[in-house]
């Protein structure tokens, strides 16, 4: 089978571009913030890793304080109508964009050969591999696994009718499969790039998921504006959120920070590096 080559005018960055593309906002952040703030960030003492730790931070004029920090985690989700926004949000840096990419084109294997026969029926939310997929919708889990160009993939038909397909998923989540009811904000699988080949292919293209609805008609619907609001109240409750640990760990309130943080967080693991 010949290999999938995503041509330059689909505007598919190479998994080395975007990683360096992220690794100079990264840079240009932390340099950014030590000239604004003037502190000298040191190590944090994760005695108590699952609830955050302490850093101690020296001011510019020699001054020291301490703070509460959380360790790198991912916030529960934000419900808008009973609906979640399918990728976790995190309170470390990372990558998470969706552009409206309903209808673009797609290349489709016919007899062998890549043709450009096709549509994108879908979403996709570029975000790091082993980055948390969420249900949107609640639901019953339809089918779970392999599927030519979606790779590994859980579908799940939701109690408004619509089928929700998640795709090019690197690992589904323990327990999930055919028959299992889930909530909105269900952890489903972690973001991957498998896919456009034979079971276990990957790498084709940068870590994504794709996001595809279905009607109960059977037609398939542009899940972008209702992505747009989730994610709108994701970013504003998200961002409450952690104001308000802000301002508990300011006033070194930690019993109180410690109880806000566990309603905060989900006990889930950041992607690990390869």
């Amino acid at each position: 089978m010949p290999k999938f080559v995503p041509p330059p005018w689909l505007g598919v960055p190479s998994p080395g571009s975007r990683v360096r593309r992220i690794r100079g906002r990264v840079c240009a952040v932390l340099v950014s913030l030590v000239l604004l703030v003037g502190i000298q960030v040191l190590p944090v003492d994760h005695a108590d890793a699952g609830k955050g730790g302490r850093l101690r931070a020296a001011t510019a004029d020699g001054l020291a304080a301490s703070y509460h920090v959380a360790a790198p985690a991912y916030y529960r989700p934000a419900l808008l109508d009973g609906k979640a926004f399918p990728v976790a949000r995190s309170n470390f840096l990372s990558l998470l964009e969706f552009p409206n990419n309903w209808h673009a084109p797609r290349l489709r294997l016919i007899n062998g050969k890549w043709e450009l026969v096709g549509v994108h029926l879908g979403i996709d939310i570029v975000a790091e591999r082993g980055t948390p997929v969420l249900a949107m919708e609640p639901g019953m889990v339809a089918n779970v696994g392999w599927t030519f160009y979606s790779g590994t993939r859980v579908g799940v038909r939701g109690v408004d009718g619509h089928y929700y397909l998640y795709a090019h998923l690197s690992s589904v989540q323990p327990g999930i499969r055919s028959g299992v009811h889930v909530a909105a904000g269900a952890v489903l699988g972690r973001i991957g790039n498998t896919g456009y080949g034979p079971p276990g292919h990957r790498d084709e293209f940068p870590p994504h998921l794709h996001l595809g609805i279905q009607s109960a008609r059977g037609e398939w619907v542009n899940p972008y504006p209702t992505l747009a609001l989730l994610y709108r109240q994701t970013v504003t409750e998200t961002t409450r959120t952690q104001a308000a640990l802000d301002r508990l760990a300011a006033a070194g309130k930690r019993s109180a920070w410690i109880r806000r943080a566990e309603n905060a967080y989900m006990s889930l693991n950041p992607p690990g590096g390869e």
